[in-house]
């Protein structure tokens, strides 16, 4: 499975000395959560993310500001021949929500969000498609020890304080 079958096309993009607020617009508008930036001549320079967009608008207000000065760079990219499972993993390493898709002289083609890779899970869950089995994983160490017997108390650990349920215990043989 390639990106190019699974990417939103064509990509909308914003060009780097646009206002942040006509990204804000269009983002707004299409209920985007990222936008690729590209400059004059149409080559990814950047992308910007809802979040930032929403700093920018308490920082600056009204004030005119360039996307240039909210945007991210450099920018993490992919092609659309990259399969989808590799883009997902770059994705997840990278911890991003979404690759522009690029072809060799950085042109913007599409965008392959977290959504899209959604909908291809789902849609191969739904048509019964074979799966890879999941990766063993090994177990997690107990965070807490095991409840003392009935009518044992347990120990404190130095340095940690005592929660409530004990302070309350405490309290009753006090009295």
């Amino acid at each position: 499975m390639q990106v190019r079958k699974h990417m939103s096309a064509p990509a909308i993009t914003v060009r780097a000395d646009s206002d942040y607020r006509t990204a804000f617009d269009v983002m707004r508008e299409r209920d985007f959560h990222h936008l690729p930036v590209v400059d004059a001549g149409g080559r990814l320079v950047g992308i910007v993310a809802q979040r930032d967009m929403m700093v920018a608008a308490t920082r600056h207000h009204n004030a005119p500001v360039e996307i240039a000065e909210v945007m991210h760079r450099p920018v993490v990219s992919t092609h659309a021949d990259v399969q989808v499972v590799e883009a997902a993993r770059l994705m997840m390493s990278q911890n991003i929500g979404c690759l522009p898709v690029v072809d060799a002289e950085m042109n913007v083609l599409g965008v392959i969000s977290e959504r899209d890779l959604l909908e291809v899970f789902v849609r191969m869950l739904s048509s019964g498609a074979p799966r890879a089995a999941p990766a063993k994983r090994k177990a997690a160490p107990a965070k807490h020890k095991a409840a003392p017997a009935k009518g044992k108390t347990a120990k404190r650990t130095p340095g940690r304080k005592a929660t409530s349920r004990a302070k309350a215990k405490r309290t009753i043989r006090k009295r």
